[in-house]
């Protein structure tokens, strides 16, 4: 079995991190790049054993042919991603969030030519959570209504998070309505929750996601890796990656 190679893009930030430990531990990938945006993350020591943090200009460089990048950086780091992986003929998995309209209609656009995973959450639970609200908007009478309160730890950036973004949209494509609001809490080191409360005069459901580690959000990173390196070009969900398996 020959491995697949994997170039983690966004190295030095902590999904980085953890995506750079999973590749190492899976038989069928092999870790051939760490790519970060401007060089931050090296410690005294080095920041990893082997390889050594490349510049996000040498993308192209660092990344061998025949594998797959593995994004989870910023937004902001989306033109230079695009640059080295159209260099380099690699198809993407994304997990970035926070992209503009204008961004993912250029994700899109690069989707044409090569395989891209894009997914706000790799979870497996979140999927499943996105399939139970599209039914119970296609089941619900209009009477009830949703909003959606999503936790994390302070230091996450983007309000809503991009699965909080993602389940709304889902709910309103189903049940052609307005999207339903969603409240932000930014709080100590919750690692995300997604609680979602529907409604009408004379009843309330509940329906919740609660990631207890990071690790949680790993989970479908793999099977993306190996979805993609066989897909053709194309933008694709979790949705897609899981219902491969």
């Amino acid at each position: 079995m020959t491995a697949i190679p994997v170039s983690v893009h966004g190295a030095e930030g902590r999904m980085g991190r953890l995506v750079t430990e999973l590749v190492e531990s899976t038989p069928d990938l092999r870790l051939s790049a760490l790519i970060t945006q401007d060089g931050r993350g090296q410690a005294p020591g080095g920041f990893h054993p082997t390889l050594a943090l490349s510049e996000q200009s040498r993308l192209a460089e660092a990344h061998p042919r025949g594998g797959v990048i593995v994004d989870f950086s910023l937004a902001s780091a989306m033109d230079g991603l695009l640059a080295g992986a159209r260099a380099s003929e690699a198809p993407l998995v994304i997990g970035t969030t926070g992209y503009t309209d204008a961004q993912v209609e250029q994700l899109a656009a690069f989707a044409q030519r090569r395989p891209v995973v894009l997914a706000s959450n790799f979870s497996v639970g979140v999927p499943a959570l996105r399939l139970v609200l599209e039914r119970l908007a296609d089941l619900l009478p209009d009477a009830f209504q949703a909003e959606q309160v999503e936790i994390h730890h302070r230091h996450k950036l983007d309000r809503p998070s991009g699965t909080a973004r993602t389940l709304a949209s889902a709910w309103a494509k189903t049940r052609g309505g307005d999207v339903p609001p969603t409240h932000s809490l930014r709080v100590g080191g919750v690692t995300g929750e997604h609680r979602w409360v529907i409604s009408d005069d004379e009843e309330t459901l509940e329906v919740v996601h609660r990631a207890h580690s990071r690790r949680a959000f790993l989970r479908g990173v793999a099977p993306a890796i190996r979805y993609v390196n066989q897909a053709a070009p194309g933008l694709y969900s979790m949705e897609d990656v899981l219902a491969g398996i």
